[in-house]
């Protein structure tokens, strides 16, 4: 019983950050499988969340009607267009958290379908990386 609570601690707190929840799977003594389980698909409830939640920041910081004499945006814009779900989904896990390139992504208004299986794959590879290390490094000091 014990095991099952400490898994749904670990699930609800990669809901809010992923990279918090599997140094204390590794504290609660999980097995590394279940505990990456867990927390891949707490990060994922996360992401789903998030993106949804970016739409409305994006209403809120563009909230401004773009007249003919203003650009619609720049170099960074234009890149993000184009490389924007396979960057945020794929490096976001692991260089801004699940949960902030999910805001990210919805924020700068990227398809949401296509970017959550981006941000799927990314957070199933880098917990799976991430968790794999940390086992192997705690093996290897004991």
């Amino acid at each position: 019983m014990a095991m099952i609570e400490s898994l749904l601690g670990v699930f609800a707190l990669a809901i809010v950050e992923l990279w918090a929840a599997i140094p204390l799977g590794f504290h609660l003594k999980l097995h590394p499988v279940p505990m990456a389980a867990a927390a891949a698909c707490g990060a994922f409830i996360g992401a789903t969340l998030a993106i949804f939640l970016g739409d409305g920041v994006r209403r809120l910081i563009f909230w401004r009607k773009r007249g003919k004499d203003r650009a619609e945006g720049g170099r960074m814009s234009a890149w993000l267009v184009r490389k924007g779900p396979w960057a945020i989904g794929l490096l976001g896990p692991v260089l801004i958290g699940p949960v902030f390139a999910a805001l990210l992504a919805g924020a700068i208004g990227l398809p949401r379908a296509f970017s959550l299986l981006l941000l799927a794959a990314g957070i199933v590879f880098w917990t799976v990386v991430v968790t794999a290390l940390a086992a192997f490094g705690l093996t290897a000091l004991r």
